[in-house]
């Protein structure tokens, strides 16, 4: 008799014509739906949405279902002062870039007001709360505004006006090369970091690889992730570091290396570990991240 009304929802069905309503375009008994579907809330990964139609007569279909994959953006900043393809403006190597899934773009040049990040500084670590609140680490010491130097072993952050210090990495013993970070993740009062050599932080035991997993709870350090034990190479550099808990996380790496499970990984790539199963989640090379400039070497996944 022709389609009234079509309709979606996730998780538990809200009941009949109170879920979300979708365009029809056609007439009769077949029409073709449609719906622009916020995702900010879905998290990152593959949702089942639930779907039905009514009919002029007031029948309802039985409920269909329909998967769909949703893959959040990638903030990141690369290794020199290239921009990455169709990102227009001039290329510093503070400023960061957002991939969408299709395109990239400069997400923010920390060189200009306020921000006034020196365009010569290496942004090494990126943990994004959102658009105006972040926190960084650099590869090699540098002068913020209206805070003075900082150190490539510190942690700043940015809470929408000005610079301070998170993670005083000098004070609290990273006082050797080896340990300056090269990777961070702040999850509440915890900061997740990898450092730029096979160096083990003041009270962590252990054989140290290049690419452990750190953690500073704000009294002591511990290994969180064992490299070499997970299937990394002992030799592999993590310099990027995105947590989402202690079994699924996203890094990069420093250089081209062998991943189990997934094969040769390039240092414009992101790979997932999901548990036991890894896979790549960005493929910089696809994406035209060719020239060693553009290699990424800090990154955030919101």
């Amino acid at each position: 008799t022709g389609i009234r009304r079509a309709e979606w929802w996730r998780g538990t069905d809200p009941g009949l014509g109170k879920a979300n309503a979708m365009t029809m375009t056609g007439s009769g008994s077949t029409a073709t739906l449609s719906a622009t579907i916020d995702v900010s809330d879905f998290g990152d990964g593959t949702s089942t949405l639930r779907l039905r139609v009514q009919d002029l007569a007031g029948n309802w279909s039985a409920v269909s279902s329909a998967d769909l994959a949703v893959r959040s953006p990638l903030f990141y900043s690369t290794l020199g002062n290239t921009n990455p393809p169709g990102a227009g403006g001039t290329a510093d190597d503070s400023d960061l870039y957002r991939w969408s899934g299709t395109a990239h773009t400069r997400s923010l040049d920390l060189s200009v007001a306020p921000y006034g990040v020196p365009a010569s500084a290496n942004v090494d670590g990126l943990t994004r709360v959102d658009a105006s609140h972040f926190y960084l680490s650099f590869a090699g010491d540098t002068t913020l505004p209206g805070l003075g130097a900082v150190q490539d072993e510190d942690v700043v952050y940015w809470n929408g006006s000005g610079w301070s210090v998170y993670f005083n990495g000098t004070a609290h013993g990273l006082t050797s090369g080896n340990l300056d970070l090269d990777a961070i993740s702040v999850k509440g009062s915890t900061l997740y970091f990898s450092t730029l050599g096979n160096t083990s932080p003041p009270g962590v035991g252990g054989a140290a690889d290049d690419a452990d997993i750190y953690s500073w709870n704000g009294s002591s350090y511990a290994r969180v992730w064992d490299a070499s034990a997970n299937g990394l190479p002992a030799t592999a550099n993590v310099d990027g570091y995105d947590r989402v808990d202690g079994s699924h996380f996203y890094l990069s790496l420093a250089a081209d290396a062998t991943v189990t499970g997934v094969g040769a990984v390039q240092d414009e790539d992101v790979v997932y570990v999901d548990g036991s199963v890894r896979s790549v989640y960005f493929d910089g090379t696809a994406h035209g991240l060719t020239s060693a400039n553009l290699d990424v070497d800090a990154f955030d996944v919101p």
